[in-house]
């Protein structure tokens, strides 16, 4: 009798772990809009992500220090690579193609807020550039460009690559 109670426990207790495991785990719910996050990782090119227009901040601190930026420009099939200096507000006619490259503004410290984007300071600490990029035929490109992560967001182009070597203070 005593074996027969000790494996009827038994059962009950498996019955009972088996059952509490079924249960469904609920996956937490994002707001209208939002990229799926299967697997914990952000998508690399989220392009159901709405973009956020931000105004861009130039502090006069940054305005009355640098006047212009020095960019590299690379020729991907001849595998070479030149550096510029463009003055900010002006535009640069990259050689040997019909691609213009407009300097809208410079930051010399990067910081990125839900509406504006500014400078956190003067100091060269994460600096980057705000253009324009044209070409004929093709839509305007524009962005930022940052010297100390040039693979972040990169200029896309199957015959040159351009870079932020950084600013140029007065």
């Amino acid at each position: 009798m005593l074996k027969k109670m000790v494996a009827l426990a038994v059962i009950l207790v498996l019955a009972v772990s088996f059952g509490a495991c079924k249960k469904k785990e609920e996956k937490p719910q994002m707001p209208a809009g939002h990229p799926g996050m299967e697997g914990g990782v952000m998508p690399p090119n989220m392009p159901d992500m709405p973009k956020v227009d931000r105004k861009v901040i130039v502090p006069k601190e940054v305005k009355a220090k640098y006047t212009a930026v020095k960019l590299n420009i690379e020729d991907k099939t001849a595998k070479t690579t030149k550096e510029f200096t463009v003055a900010v507000g002006s535009e640069l006619a990259v050689p040997n193609t019909k691609i213009k490259v407009k300097v809208l503004a410079f930051l010399p410290d990067f910081k990125m807020g839900d509406k504006e984007i500014t400078s956190a300071s003067d100091k060269p600490n994460n600096p980057a550039v705000q253009v324009a990029i044209q070409e004929p035929g093709k839509e305007e490109w524009k962005g930022f460009l940052y010297s100390m992560h040039p693979g972040i967001h990169p200029f896309p182009h199957e015959k040159i690559a351009i870079t932020l070597v950084g600013g140029v203070s007065k």
